[in-house]
C-alpha cells in the first residue's frame, strides 16, 4: 500500500492492519523455525550419513589392510613350508648318502677282513700241513730206526720173508 492510502485510514484499520501483519510474522517466524530445525536435522543426518559413509569406507580398509596380513602370513607359512620341504629333502638325501658310503665302507673292510683271514687261515693250514708233513716223517724215519734196531738184534723177522 502506498504511504497516501495509510495516512487516509483511520487508527482501528491501522492497529487491525499493524495485529495481522504481527500475526503473520509470527507465523511465519514459526514457519522459519520449524524449517530451521528440519534443516539442522537433515544435515544432522547427511552428516551421519557421511560419517556412516566414512566408517563403512575405512572399515573396508581394515578388512582390505587385515586380509592382505593374512595373504602375506599365508605366503610366508607357504614358504616355509617348501623351505623346510626342501632342507628335508636334502637332508634325507645326504642321509642316504652317508648311509651308502658307511655300508660300501663297511662291505670293503667286511671283504678286506675276510681276505685277511682267508689268508691267515691259508697260511695257517700250510704251516699245519708242513709240521704234520715234517712230523710223519721224523716219526716214519724213528719208527724205521727203532724197527731197524730190533732186527738187528734179531727179534724180528726180516722183511724178505
Amino acid at each position: 500500500m502506498p504511504d497516501r492510502e495509510l495516512r487516509r485510514m483511520r487508527r482501528a484499520e491501522l492497529v487491525e492492519i499493524i495485529l495481522a501483519l504481527k500475526q503473520t510474522e509470527d507465523r511465519l517466524r514459526a514457519e522459519n523455525a520449524a524449517l530451521s530445525a528440519q534443516l539442522q536435522e537433515r544435515q544432522i543426518h547427511i552428516e551421519n550419513a557421511g560419517s556412516i559413509a566414512q566408517a563403512a569406507l575405512e572399515l573396508n580398509n581394515v578388512f582390505a589392510a587385515a586380509q592382505a596380513a593374512a595373504d602375506d602370513y599365508l605366503h610366508s607359512v607357504q614358504a616355509n613350508l617348501a623351505d623346510t620341504d626342501a632342507a628335508a629333502a636334502n637332508t634325507l638325501s645326504q642321509a642316504r648318502s652317508e648311509a651308502k658310503r658307511i655300508l660300501e665302507q663297511a662291505q670293503a673292510d667286511a671283504d678286506s677282513l675276510k681276505a685277511q683271514t682267508q689268508q691267515e687261515c691259508s697260511a695257517m693250514v700250510e704251516q699245519a700241513e708242513q709240521e704234520v708233513q715234517q712230523r710223519w716223517q721224523t716219526f716214519d724215519r724213528k719208527a724205521n730206526e727203532l724197527l731197524d734196531q730190533y732186527r738187528s738184534t734179531d727179534g724180528l723177522p726180516s722183511e724178505e720173508t
